[in-house]
């Protein structure tokens, strides 16, 4: 799944470009119009996988563990022959790539980054070029019952009360 420019060098990917700078460093440009992204070594995924993956961990506020064995459970043995076993990280990786996918696209921009960062500096420097002053747009301004929760100081006592049957 891998293209390659004869006349400026430039590898093409499903879901990114792999850029040769003048200075000899290699860059990665992320595709927002991207309809597979590689999440592992050899995992492959489509879109609506990713956009799944962001959607439960928002909506469910889940964690890329809970969700992973959501997913083993529910879809980790596809008959005998087959097996969709999925890491934290690769969900984890969904999640980071199709936030950047959705956050660039929004902003009208391309995401570009050094080659082969760990995904904890993808977040990290993802997090620097798209997010104005600390706040990524898409959440600009959104406060919701669900996201926003008044702060309740709870004693002791209260918390863990024992019931008489």
């Amino acid at each position: 799944m891998t293209g390659k420019c004869s006349l400026c060098d430039a590898n093409y990917h499903a879901d990114h470009e792999g850029l040769n700078q003048t200075s000899g460093r290699k860059n990665r440009l992320y595709l927002n119009s991207a309809k597979y992204m590689k999440i592992g070594q050899t995992i492959w995924v489509d879109q609506s996988f990713s956009t799944a993956v962001v959607n439960g961990m928002y909506s469910f506020h889940a964690s890329s563990a809970a969700y992973t064995e959501y997913w083993n459970n529910t879809f980790g043995q596809i008959g005998l022959e087959h097996s969709a076993k999925l890491d934290r990280k690769h969900i984890w990786q969904a999640f980071v790539q199709e936030s950047i996918r959705c956050i660039a696209a929004d902003q009208n921009v391309y995401l570009e980054l050094n080659e082969n960062l760990p995904i904890y500096e993808v977040t990290k420097e993802a997090f620097a070029t798209l997010g104005q002053n600390g706040v990524i747009s898409a959440a600009y301004n959104h406060t919701c019952s669900e996201c926003t929760q008044p702060y309740i100081h709870i004693s002791n006592n209260c918390c863990f009360r024992k019931y008489e049957y």
